[in-house]
């Protein structure tokens, strides 16, 4: 399908600029005037004072969505009840599997001081008595040029800042697929002993904030070519993304996006107008947006919450596959290692 007329004009070769490893870093980072450009220093000034947080009720925090040029982050949140039944044990079992941390060996988990942890024996003994148990997957942007431990670790002392209560913990980093991941386990229980509550929006988007906060403090600010591939990448992938996210900052209070009085300022203006009328139509394919007229489309209610479940089950197919050939790898390993001995 075509695009509005006032957006046909020539494609611009976006290039980033490769720099050499043995290059030093700077001491003063290249990123400091883009903060000050962007205005975002005086954004993270005023987010990460927590004072004025600890006197709300628990888990009612409300965190300012970070500017576009931050690093992105994937935070996926959810509970368990204690049914008695051994789920909690079954669960740290699989995320401490051999081979979703490290080839051929039991993953190991850590906590807010320390490292090789048993997660099984830690739920188990989580199990025996806790009532909930929260469950948390944190993906950020670029996680092959961070530390992951270190990450999480500061990460959860900003949601102790912004929850007012110590939290119990443990973690375990996996990279068993495309994105490198840690899954994040807590007690459901602040330290006073009562229940720990968790405002829906702060699990919809409050930590994802706050680890994109401490990612763009780590990396710096992206460029804005690296920004649109980002977004280019995901134009049609059956997953949220951050062009729905503004999509959705977009819409009126029925769900319409118009481009119908939008003149580019600029090429990356247009060029991000490009993307997300591709993905409206994307949309519009899935059954998630219908279209109005030549710049006009619809989103459907449902559309965020069925590309989350959408993004969800190809996650858990994605990992049983890589599961599986990594068995079937196995297998074939100890094969050959068997004739190798018979052949002597």
């Amino acid at each position: 399908m075509k695009r509005p007329r006032f957006l046909r004009q020539k494609e611009v070769d976006i290039k980033l600029r490769h720099e050499h490893a043995e290059r030093p870093r700077k001491l003063v980072p290249w990123w400091a005037r883009a903060l000050r450009r962007i205005g975002m220093r005086q954004g993270l000034r005023r987010q990460q004072p927590s004072g004025s947080l600890s006197g709300m009720r628990a888990g009612r925090v409300r965190v300012a969505e970070p500017p576009a040029y931050a690093r992105r982050s994937v935070v996926k949140a959810s509970f368990s009840r204690n049914r008695r039944s051994g789920a909690w044990a079954a669960h740290a079992r699989y995320l401490s599997r051999p081979g979703a941390q490290q080839e051929f060996a039991k993953g190991l988990g850590f906590d807010s001081e320390r490292e090789g942890i048993d997660m099984l024996a830690t739920i188990r003994d989580w199990e025996k008595s806790d009532e909930l148990m929260w469950r948390f997957i944190v993906s950020p942007e670029d996680a092959d040029r961070l530390n992951l431990h270190d990450h999480v670790r500061e990460l959860v002392g900003q949601m102790e800042r912004d929850l007012d209560t110590k939290l119990e913990w443990v973690a375990i980093d996996h990279h068993n697929t495309d994105d490198a991941h840690v899954h994040l386990l807590v007690r459901g229980i602040r330290e006073n002993g009562r229940p720990l509550e968790i405002n829906r929006e702060y699990l919809r988007s409050g930590i994802r904030i706050r680890s994109q906060e401490i990612a763009t403090r780590e990396l710096g600010p992206r460029l804005e070519p690296e920004m649109l591939r980002a977004r280019e990448r995901a134009v049609r992938r059956e997953q949220w993304t951050e062009i729905d996210r503004a999509l959705q900052r977009k819409a009126d209070g029925n769900g319409l996006v118009t481009y119908d009085q939008f003149q580019p300022r600029s090429e990356g203006t247009r060029i991000r107008a490009e993307q997300e009328i591709d993905r409206l139509q994307f949309l519009s394919g899935l059954g998630l947006a219908s279209r109005v007229d030549e710049r006009s489309w619809k989103l459907s209610q449902n559309h965020e919450r069925e590309l989350r479940e959408r993004q969800v089950s190809k996650d858990v197919i994605k990992s049983r596959a890589h599961s599986r050939q990594r068995a079937i790898d196995t297998g074939m390993d100890r094969v050959r290692e068997r004739e190798r001995e018979r052949n002597g």
